[in-house]
């Protein structure tokens, strides 16, 4: 009986002596070794107070405390924190660093949580899982975290403001023959909420529904919600190539069932089958340079197609001035040019009784029949100058020629316009000549007069005038007319007045702002982390195909290419991307901005930037002091040993006894 006792006594004691040679550090005991992690079933984790935020709220800091009660040490070197659901909810910072818990110690873990604004309210249930060397060690639920909504604060109901965002399928806009579509994402970022709402599109020339309605019932649209649709579109035979205005306006009621009408308008480019007019030329004009006033005269001039596709349904007109009557039709409709083909027209003209000794400017248009208030237009003119046939010819001045230094102004800026005057008679001289130059929207003024005076100019002369002018920062962006207002007198004293009207392009300067690029407050080489930067266009024109990208000395998990399409003025927008950084140090880098000017140029915009990247996460020191050989000798290793085999060996009893009752427990709940 005694042996058996003695038999099973030892046994314990070899299992024990294992279990406390395997526990101890390194250096210590039996020839050391790595230590080996505590049982997870000894760590914990817990919340530290309580986690919660408001829609719209970034930063929010969650606190865990991870205890390793157990004797040995515990080893991580990633945590991370889940949600029961992430939809609208960004989680960063954690641990990326090795953190080592000695028995018994502890350490805290911080999470930063952003919480979008369209993220809806409630708890959402919280766990922690830390891992080593890629596998998890620990698993923790940690309890909740609340999401409350953000209210309107004047306790009126608010005021209803929503931001629509487009895209469309393909990227790069519509084309004829393929299936198009336009997703439309809807924001309630007001503060009240949008009642029986319904969205509707309205469609320019050459583009239509495929099939479907341009309206859909949204129905309820909450705060901080979104709603995302999307619109098969049709481009039609006729549909040109070119960028097409599209009208998005959603109504419905809001929080006193007042009506809600918030309309937006997106710019979509459009490959159509239709020919541009971009490339197509008049050419070839002839028309007399003087003609007696009852004299008919012919006008001719082709139209030459350089697509390499045919024109479709154009329209060729001739625009005759008053004074001037024609003999025959003055526009004419074709059904086809073809490609790099020309077609020849004329018109037969002459002048009304009565009609002024002038020179009578002709326009010649082209433009595409299928397109109401089409602005796709090619125009040239010709000129032809009538004589009178009896009596005292009146002596005419003109203004023959003008140039202001290039192919338009800019808003804001200064310009000289030189003006070429001609005297048209052949027997006056006229004299005390005055020229005033204006802008009937008042968009362009001198800048130190906009009149000039000539003594006389003789008969069949001409004559060259500078004036100073400046365009307005707030002129509209267009082609300007300058009203050119002369009088003068023969060599009778007799007066005489006339004008002339020529016209000045004003184009507005592109203003991209771009708020400054703040460093994330934590950055670690490899650690995930994000740049948030907002920009606006604070010009008077639209940022048309604008592209925003990112590059540096980082790596990216995903694309950082955001294109935002056309900007109108006034607006704002924000761009987001992810990087990972990947060594310490300075971390340089660069923000991107590319877009195309009214006039179709391309410019860009960079944003530089630089951070200061840490090597690693910060590892936690058990702060156990070194052993000092001199102080001890073997004998008091020895002790030590003894000391912990002792320790051990209780521990071992409880941890078996505590694994047989789980066991038990487990047993029980399996026959139940």
């Amino acid at each position: 009986m005694k042996s058996k006792r003695r038999k099973a006594l030892l046994i314990f004691l070899a299992a024990a002596m294992a279990l406390g040679i395997q526990a101890l550090p390194a250096g210590i005991g039996f020839g050391g070794g790595e230590p080996v992690y505590g049982a997870t079933m000894w760590v914990t984790s817990k919340l530290v107070g309580t986690a919660s935020a408001v829609q719209g709220d970034e930063k929010v800091a969650v606190t865990i405390e991870v205890q390793n009660k157990e004797t040995g040490n515990f080893t991580f070197d990633s945590a991370e924190l889940g949600f029961s659901s992430l939809n609208n909810i960004t989680v960063s910072g954690g641990s990326t660093g090795t953190i080592t818990l000695a028995g018994g110690q502890k350490a805290n873990i911080i999470f930063y949580v952003d919480v979008a604004r369209a993220a809806s309210a409630g708890s959402r249930s919280m766990t922690l899982t830390l891992r080593s060397g890629g596998t998890a060690v620990h698993e923790g639920a940690l309890g909740s975290f609340t999401i409350y909504e953000k209210l309107a604060s004047d306790g009126t109901g608010g005021v209803a403001a929503l931001d629509i965002t487009h895209s469309t399928k393909p990227e790069s806009g519509f084309a004829s023959g393929q299936g198009n579509l336009l997703y439309l994402e809807i924001f309630n970022n007001g503060n009240t909420k949008i009642e029986n709402s319904v969205l509707t599109l309205t469609m320019p020339d050459g583009l239509s529904m495929d099939n479907a309605s341009n309206s859909e019932m949204l129905g309820y649209i909450g705060m901080g919600s979104r709603r995302e649709i999307s619109f098969p579109i049709l481009v039609e035979d006729t549909a040109t190539t070119k960028t097409y205005a599209i009208t998005a306006e959603l109504t419905g009621s809001g929080y006193k069932n007042e009506a809600v009408s918030i309309k937006k308008t997106f710019y979509i480019p459009v490959n159509g089958s239709g020919t541009s007019m971009k490339n197509v030329e008049i050419t070839g004009i002839n028309v007399p340079d003087q003609v007696a006033g009852e004299d008919e005269f012919v006008l001719s001039f082709q139209v030459a197609n350089r697509n390499s596709s045919e024109l479709k349904n154009a329209k060729v007109n001739v625009d005759v001035p008053e004074g001037l009557l024609n003999k025959t039709r003055s526009t004419f409709i074709e059904a086809s040019i073809p490609a790099g083909g020309t077609k020849t027209y004329s018109v037969t003209m002459f002048a009304a009784d009565g009609a002024k000794e002038k020179a009578y400017p002709i326009k010649i248009s082209v433009s595409s029949t299928g397109e109401k208030d089409s602005v796709d237009e090619v125009i040239q003119y010709a000129s032809v100058y009538v004589k009178a046939t009896g009596g005292e010819k009146t002596p005419q001045l003109m203004v023959e020629r003008y140039q202001y230094g290039g192919t338009f102004v800019q808003a804001g800026d200064d310009f000289f316009l030189e003006l070429g005057l001609y005297n048209t008679s052949a027997s006056h001289t006229i004299s005390n000549i005055k020229v005033t130059v204006s802008a009937e929207d008042g968009s362009i003024i001198p800048v130190n007069s906009n009149s000039f005076y000539l003594d006389s100019l003789e008969k069949k002369s001409r004559a060259t005038q500078t004036l100073h002018l400046s365009v307005k920062p707030n002129a509209e962006q267009k082609t300007t007319p300058l009203s050119v207002d002369m009088s003068y007198e023969d060599g009778s004293g007799n007066a005489f007045t006339s004008k002339d009207t020529i016209s000045i392009p004003v184009m507005q300067e592109t203003r991209l702002v771009v708020d400054d690029i703040i460093s994330p407050p934590e950055l670690y080489a490899g650690m995930q982390t994000g740049v948030s930067v907002q920009f606006y266009n604070m010009g008077k024109t639209i940022l048309n195909n604008l592209r925003i990208t990112a590059e540096g000395d980082f790596d990216t998990p995903e694309s950082t290419s955001y294109f935002a399409g056309n900007m109108e003025s006034g607006k704002s927008d924000s761009y987001d991307f992810s990087f990972i950084p990947r060594k310490g140090g300075s971390l340089e880098g660069k923000i991107i901005f590319s877009y195309e000017d009214a006039s179709g140029d391309v410019q860009t915009l960079e944003r530089p930037f630089s951070f200061q990247v840490m090597d690693e996460m910060p590892a936690f020191n058990d702060g156990m002091p070194p052993e000092d050989p001199a102080a001890g000798g073997g004998h008091k290793k020895l002790w030590i040993i003894l000391g912990v085999i002792v320790v051990l060996s209780g521990a071992g009893v409880f941890a078996w006894r505590k694994i047989r009752k789980r066991k038990k427990q487990r047993e029980m709940e399996i026959d139940e």
